[in-house]
C-alpha cells in the first residue's frame, strides 16, 4: 500500500531530468501556447483528461499550477513583484492546468478614482498573516480584484464547455464570507458543482457527475467551513483522499520530500511529475508552467510520443505496447486484449483476434471481467505488469476514434463531446455569425445577421478537433485550403474535413484565430445586417471580439 502523503510546498521536488527516459528536459524556454495546443503533449494531455471523466477525481491523474494569478503577465512596479508563473490563467487553463489557485483577500485597494477606493477581495500573494488596519501585509493597493481572474476562468469555460476544474480558494477573506460567495456567483454560480454540505470532496466524485449535473467547477475553500450558509453549501471544505504536491517558487526554505527522503530540494521536475503519479498523487502543480515545459510532457501517462497519428488513415483503434505507451492501429490487427473487473483487477484476454472481439473475449474471463481502457498511470501499470505476467506485450484497449477521427471514445460510455450550439455574436454589433440564407451547401458564405435563434446561427468548437462546427453540421473553413490564410480571406462553410488546417480554430479571449496562422482572425467587415466576415490581422478591435450567446 502506498505512503499516505501529504500536500506539501516546496521550490521543487527534485533536481532529477527525465531526458533519459523519453527526451526532454524539465523546462526549455518559453513557446506560444497556440503551439502547444497543437502539439503532441498538448493533444495528448486533452484526450486524458476527456478518457478520465468517469473515474473518480481520487483515482485519476491532473497538472495544475500554484498560485495561478501570481503571474509576471499581470506585474506592474506596484504589484505581483516575485511571480510564480509566466502565462495568465487562461492559458494556464489552454496549457493544461486543470486545478487552479485563487488567493482570496478581503483588504485595502486604490482602484479606480479616489472616491472609489476601500476594501474588497484581491488576489495577493502574502505570506505573512499580518494585518495593518484594512491592508494585508504584504499585498498591494493595486493586486488585481478576486473578479478579475474569476472571469478569465469563466471566458476559458465558455469555450470549453466539456471540460471540469478544480478551484482552490485560499481564504484569506477574514470572514467576509457573503461578499466572496457573492462574487464567486457573479461570474461562476451557474457552473458550481454545489457540496451541499461543509464536508471534504467524497471519494466517489468524477468531472462526469459534475458534467451530468450542468456544472464545471468543483470549488474548494481551506481554512473549515464558510460562516455563509450558502457559501457552505457551495464549497468543499477539503479535497478529501484527492492528493496534490505543489512547489513554490518564492519560498527558500528546504522540506523533506519522499523523492530524495529529506533534504533541501529546487522544484518539480519533469521526472519527478511521473513518479509523484505513480505513488498515487492525483495533482501535480507548478509554478513557472510553459509551453514548452517538459513537466506538460511528463504528466502523458498514455499515448507514446506522437501518437496517435492515423497512419495511412486506417488507425481508429488503440493498443498497449510493451513498454505501456499506447498506439493506434488498424482495427482489423489480431491481438490480445486489456480486461478489467469491478474491482480494478487488470487481466489479458485468453485469446487474441481483431479489436471488435474484444467484449466477448474479455467476457469469457469470467470473474466480471470486461474490456477496458486505463484511466490512469496506476491503471496503466497494473496492465503493463498483467501482460508481463503472461509474456503478451502488445493487448487491444477499449478506446477508439472510429466514429470521428480525432474524437476518442470508450464503448459502453457517455462522451462528452462539448457541443452545445450556441450563437457567436460579433461585440462591436451585437448581431450573430450567420450562414447566408441558412443553405447548408458547401461554400456559402458566412456574415452577421439579426439574431433569430435558427441553426445557421448556432455554433460549437470542438475543444478536440479545434472545428467550429455549425448546427447543419458544416465547419467553418476558408476557401483555397491551407493556402487561402490573410489578410481579406473569406470564410464560408464546407464538410467537416479532420486533416484540414484551414478548418481549425482557436478561441482565445474572445478572438477566433485560425491554426494555420493564428496572427490572423475572424473579422466582422461591418456592422450592418449582412456585412461579411473574413480574415484579418489582429488588431485588438471590438469586431475581432466573438462572445457566446444563447
Amino acid at each position: 500500500m502506498l505512503p499516505k502523503l501529504p500536500s506539501w510546498s516546496a521550490r521543487g521536488l527534485a533536481g532529477l531530468l527525465i531526458s533519459g527516459v523519453l527526451g526532454f528536459s524539465s523546462y526549455a524556454a518559453a513557446g506560444t501556447v497556440d503551439d502547444f495546443e497543437n502539439s503532441w503533449a498538448g493533444k495528448a494531455l486533452k484526450h486524458q483528461s476527456q478518457l478520465s471523466n468517469h473515474a473518480p477525481l481520487s483515482t485519476i491523474n491532473m497538472m495544475g499550477t500554484h498560485n495561478s494569478y501570481n503571474s509576471e503577465v499581470y506585474t506592474t512596479p506596484l504589484r505581483y513583484l516575485d511571480p510564480q508563473q509566466k502565462f495568465s490563467i487562461g492559458d494556464q487553463l489552454r496549457m493544461g492546468a486543470r486545478f487552479l489557485e485563487l488567493d482570496a483577500h478581503w483588504t485595502a485597494h486604490t482602484h479606480g478614482w479616489a472616491w472609489e477606493w476601500g476594501v474588497d477581495m484581491l488576489l495577493c500573494h502574502s505570506g505573512i498573516g499580518a494585518e495593518m488596519g484594512d491592508l494585508d501585509v504584504g499585498c498591494s493597493l493595486t493586486d488585481r480584484r478576486l473578479t478579475d481572474g474569476l472571469q478569465e476562468i469563466k471566458s476559458w469555460l465558455d469555450g470549453n464547455p466539456n471540460e471540469v476544474i478544480i478551484l482552490y480558494i485560499e481564504d484569506h477573506t477574514n470572514g467576509e464570507h457573503a461578499i466572496l460567495r457573492e462574487q464567486l456567483n457573479s461570474k461562476l454560480g451557474e457552473r458550481i458543482y454545489k457540496s451541499g454540505s461543509c464536508r471534504a470532496i467524497p471519494d466517489e466524485l468524477s468531472r462526469a457527475d459534475v458534467l451530468e449535473a450542468g456544472k464545471q467547477v468543483v470549488l474548494w475553500k481551506d481554512k473549515g467551513c464558510a460562516n455563509d450558509t450558502e457559501l457552505a453549501g457551495m464549497a468543499f471544505s477539503g479535497l478529501g483522499n484527492v492528493r496534490r504536491v505543489y512547489e513554490d517558487a518564492t519560498n527558500v526554505a528546504a522540506i523533506s520530500d519522499f523523492f530524495t527522503g529529506g533534504g533541501g530540494v529546487e522544484r518539480i521536475s519533469a521526472e519527478d511529475v511521473g513518479q509523484a503519479f505513480l505513488q498515487g498523487v492525483n495533482i501535480v502543480n507548478l509554478d513557472d508552467m510553459t509551453p514548452k515545459d517538459g513537466r506538460l510532457q511528463a504528466g502523458v501517462w498514455s499515448w507514446d510520443v506522437n501518437e496517435p497519428n492515423n497512419y495511412q488513415g486506417n488507425q481508429d483503434c488503440a493498443v498497449s505496447w510493451a513498454n505501456g505507451r499506447w498506439d493506434d492501429a488498424r482495427c482489423s490487427v489480431s491481438e490480445f486484449f486489456a480486461c478489467e473487473n469491478a474491482e480494478g483487477q487488470w487481466a489479458v484476454s485468453q485469446r487474441d483476434g481483431e479489436w471488435f472481439e474484444g467484449v466477448a473475449a474479455c467476457e469469457e474471463l469470467g470473474n466480471g471481467f470486461a474490456f477496458s481502457v486505463p484511466d490512469s498511470t496506476l491503471d496503466n501499470e497494473a496492465l503493463k505488469q498483467a501482460k508481463a505476467s503472461i509474456g503478451v506485450e502488445r493487448v487491444w484497449l477499449n478506446y477508439h476514434d472510429l466514429d470521428q477521427e480525432g474524437v476518442w471514445e470508450v464503448v459502453g460510455r457517455k462522451t462528452f463531446s462539448g457541443l452545445i450550439f450556441r450563437e457567436l455574436r460579433d461585440e462591436r454589433s451585437g448581431r450573430c455569425l450567420d450562414i447566408s440564407g441558412n443553405n447548408s451547401s458547401n461554400g456559402t458564405n458566412v456574415q452577421l445577421w439579426d439574431c433569430n435563434g435558427t441553426g445557421a446561427q448556432k455554433w460549437a468548437l470542438n475543444a478536440l478537433t479545434g472545428q467550429m462546427i455549425n448546427a447543419n453540421g458544416r465547419c467553418l473553413d476558408i476557401p483555397g485550403d491551407d493556402n487561402g490564410v490573410g489578410n481579406g480571406a473569406n470564410v464560408q462553410i464546407w464538410s467537416c474535413q479532420e486533416q484540414a488546417v484551414d478548418q481549425r480554430w482557436i478561441l482565445d479571449g474572445g478572438v477566433l484565430k485560425n491554426q494555420k496562422n493564428p496572427a490572423i482572425v475572424l473579422d466582422a467587415y461591418g456592422t450592418d445586417k449582412g456585412s461579411n466576415a473574413g480574415l484579418w490581422e489582429s488588431h485588438g478591435g471590438s469586431n475581432q471580439q466573438w462572445v457566446w450567446g444563447q
